[in-house]
């Protein structure tokens, strides 16, 4: 991996750019979203891509999804991305990001600088997914956002801390599941933890995790160091998928213990026009301790596999 270079678009069968964060206003109104933007380079020279949206008003207890669509010419880039699908639109360079969306009566403009050095998880960036390939990954793990957020109308200034994650590769991910989760802690630090799986037959894959300690170089923890458990469920009225809902997470090797609350337990993305997966991604608050010590925080988890795939045919996106 080479960064700044590989922050940019490649041919790849598979790659996305992603986001998460969380955002308050002035007067304490807060919120969340996760973008991101999936696409495949065809042999034609066409590139189809798909970008989904969700937006949690934690207020009023409402959680959003959109998509977007198109086909574009396959091209790469080098040390930065612009990504435009419809009104839609994600760029940056690894230094400053900006966001743009709009979802019923929420338009969202964002602008997101980089804290910390990039995360090259399982410690060089490249992770084995077994059966469904290999895919490189790395993350920026602390984002300094600001911008606003307009509701009906009416515009409110925002700040917050964002999350982003750029993967690619030959992979799949139509054979596997996981559990992931996004965390930043208020002592400053910043946590990854990914568990793995087959979806035919449930065979472990891999339990890995990247530890981002203030003002130190990353850290990998290995499966063994990790312990998730749920702590409930919630079944989708609209899939009848059951998924884990709650969770205790311990890092043994940081004397790490907290519990995951999910903000929104409705937070399922299941009627996409284009991809075959459907899957659980919503905010969620860490209370627990380090050492011993109270410690708190926010993040995002992610649950895929709860629901199988749906392997009808599905629509060509429109060409752009």
């Amino acid at each position: 991996m080479r960064l700044p270079h590989d922050e940019g678009v490649h041919l790849s069968p598979l790659e996305w750019w992603y986001f998460n964060g969380h955002l308050a206003t002035e007067d304490g109104q807060s919120f969340s979203y996760h973008f991101v933007t999936f696409q495949s380079a065809l042999t034609s020279g066409l590139t189809p891509r798909v970008v989904q949206l969700s937006w949690a008003d934690h207020a009023e207890g409402l959680h959003l999804t959109g998509e977007q669509a198109a086909v574009t010419t396959s091209e790469t880039s080098s040390g930065r991305f612009d990504l435009s699908t419809n009104a839609w639109r994600m760029s940056g360079d690894g230094e400053t990001y900006h966001l743009s969306f709009q979802l019923d009566d929420y338009v969202v403009e964002l602008e997101a600088n980089l804290q910390k050095p990039a995360v090259l998880h399982h410690g060089g960036g490249l992770v084995d997914l077994g059966i469904a390939g290999k895919t490189y990954y790395y993350s920026r793990t602390d984002l300094t956002t600001s911008g606003s957020v307009s509701v009906s109308g009416v515009s409110h200034p925002v700040a917050g801390t964002s999350w982003m994650d750029h993967q690619w590769g030959d992979f799949t991910i139509v054979d596997i599941g996981w559990n992931w989760l996004s965390l930043n802690l208020d002592d400053g630090s910043d946590l990854m933890v990914s568990v793995v799986w087959e979806q035919d037959g449930g065979g472990h894959i891999a339990t890995y995790g990247t530890y981002v300690p203030p003002g130190s170089p990353p850290v990998h923890l290995p499966g063994g160091d990790i312990s998730l458990d749920p702590t409930g469920t919630w079944t989708s009225p609209n899939t009848g998928g059951t998924y884990p809902m709650g969770w205790n997470l311990s890092i043994h090797s940081l004397g790490l213990d907290l519990a995951l609350d999910p903000a929104i337990e409705e937070s399922e993305f299941y009627d996409s026009e284009f991809i075959p997966v459907v899957y659980w991604e919503g905010a969620v608050a860490a209370t627990g301790s380090k050492h011993g010590r109270a410690v708190s925080g926010n993040g995002f988890v992610e649950m895929v596999g709860y629901v199988p795939s749906d392997l009808r045919a599905l629509p060509t996106p429109p060409a752009q």
